[in-house]
């Protein structure tokens, strides 16, 4: 009876390991075990919060089947990396120490790493946090793997449209309409085109409202507004959560659309704007702003999208979702710079605030930066008109976005850069964005963003109205 017992229990013992072992396997991540570790010695609640966030089986999950489709997650490109010994979670960086660290400069922009001792746009300290492992929504992932499984492969015509094998327009309908056309990008444009198809990561992005303040060179608060902003995918539609399923009505001939209502200041309340994107590359947008002093629309052309969006700002509207420029190879040249690692803000603004303004919003109290695998983007005028003569761009390895960019005018010197804070999802792999930073190298003028990112019953504000400048200017 005992040896019969005692078989019974080993047996029992062995079943159970079989059970839990792929349990065991499947319930962390290298990034997951990182921020437990940091969290634990930081003691900062945002930090728990966001190891809570990470920590939900959805995400984890997630981040899997990303890292299978990919080949590699961010720790797997770390383990094959040749890192300063230095550079690891904790490390404070100030303008004090910065010098003990020489390695610095092959990591943070030079920007950034400026402003630590600069009169402008100053940042008082650094923090390096764990490096994450980012991915998109279920949907990308879904028609990614559609376009992998029928063995379709998205191509590049002549004019450098992102096309299907028979001709038609990628990014409209079809199969893997929402994916990553170039998950391992070879040229320039195959990774221009992966960066472009990233989008805003999200059918509906919704912000309610969004802030937008401006400092002088001197320091002062000098132009502030509050717009509620929003963004529609027109086709492949996914989350059904936020807004119609399949395709929007009516939008048959476009890619996507953004729209912005002005709030405040009350005398250019009711600014309005919409532009939708056609998928030809000689085609321009679809681009009309009312504006309520005149009581008029009026119709802007690719050119006017090199102005700001409002007067005072550093935000164009070729920067709308941080790159919304036109993909034309008759005008820019796509080259890819090199590859490397890069410092940059963590993309934790579902949870907390990773950047910290002072009290007058025009310094920085604290900025937290991630160590990030990358490609070098250069986007080059090839017109000598365009406001940029140069855009060069870090494009994330994992999330298919941009970590980081700085740009040049026409006569080569610094214009703008954009460093931002996603308020990403972990359990959906979506995102809206929380904080962005623009800064004007020539005027010294520094300009942030702080967008609300509404997620719940955005179906129930958000309709076909507001990608309507005609209609959307009686939105409030």
């Amino acid at each position: 009876m005992n040896n019969q017992l005692s078989r019974i229990i080993l047996a029992s013992c062995a079943a159970m390991s079989i059970l839990l072992a792929p349990l065991a396997q499947a319930d962390t991540n290298k990034a997951l075990e990182a921020w437990k570790a940091y969290a634990a010695s930081s003691g900062n609640p945002n930090h728990q919060k966001w190891v809570d966030e990470i920590s939900k089986p959805e995400a984890i999950a997630l981040a899997k089947e990303w890292k299978d489709l990919r080949g590699y997650d961010s720790y797997d490109l770390m383990e094959k990396a040749n890192l300063p010994a230095d550079l690891k979670p904790g490390l404070k960086i100030t303008k004090d120490n910065a010098a003990q660290f020489p390695w610095l400069k092959d990591y943070l922009p030079a920007e950034i790493l400026e402003h630590l001792s600069s009169d402008w746009s100053n940042i008082k300290e650094i923090t390096i946090v764990p490096t994450n492992t980012y991915y998109m929504h279920k949907g990308y992932l879904a028609g990614t793997k559609e376009l992998k499984e029928k063995g379709i492969e998205l191509q590049i015509n002549a004019r450098g449209e992102l096309i299907y094998p028979d001709g038609s327009y990628a990014l409209m309908s079809g199969p893997g309409a929402t994916s990553i056309p170039f998950l391992n990008p070879k040229t320039g444009l195959e990774l221009n085109w992966s960066y472009v198809a990233h989008s805003v990561n999200t059918d509906t992005l919704d912000f309610e409202p969004i802030h937008m303040r401006a400092c002088t060179a001197n320091g002062k608060l000098d132009s502030e507004y509050k717009a509620d902003l929003w963004w529609w995918h027109y086709h492949n539609r996914q989350q059904g959560d936020a807004g119609p399923v399949g395709s929007i009505d009516g939008k048959e001939d476009y890619i996507e659309g953004g729209s912005i209502f002005f709030l405040e200041p009350n005398d250019i309340r009711g600014l309005a704007g919409v532009r939708q994107r056609y998928p030809q590359a000689d085609k321009d947008d679809d681009f009309k702003v009312f504006i309520p002093s005149l009581r008029r629309t009026r119709l802007l052309t690719g050119s006017d999208a090199q102005d700001p969006i409002a007067s005072g700002q550093e935000l164009t509207w070729d920067d709308w979702r941080a790159y919304w420029g036109k993909t034309d190879v008759t005008k820019f040249d796509y080259e890819i710079a090199g590859e490397g690692w890069i410092l940059a803000s963590p993309e934790v603004g579902y949870i907390y605030d990773s950047a910290v303004l002072t009290d007058d919003q025009c310094n920085y109290k604290s900025l937290e930066l991630e160590l990030r695998p990358v490609w070098i983007l250069d986007i080059k005028d090839k017109t000598g008109k365009y406001m940029y003569a140069n855009r060069r761009t870090w494009v994330d390895k994992e999330f298919y976005y941009m970590q980081y960019h700085i740009t040049e005018d026409q006569r080569g010197n610094r214009f703008r850069n954009w460093e931002d804070s996603r308020a990403w999802r972990p359990t959906e792999g979506d995102s809206q964005w929380r904080y962005v930073m623009v800064n004007n190298y020539i005027t010294k003028r520094m300009s942030t963003l702080f967008m609300q990112p509404q997620w719940d019953e955005r179906d129930d504000r958000i309709s076909e109205e507001m990608f309507d400048v005609d209609q959307l200017r009686d939105y409030k």
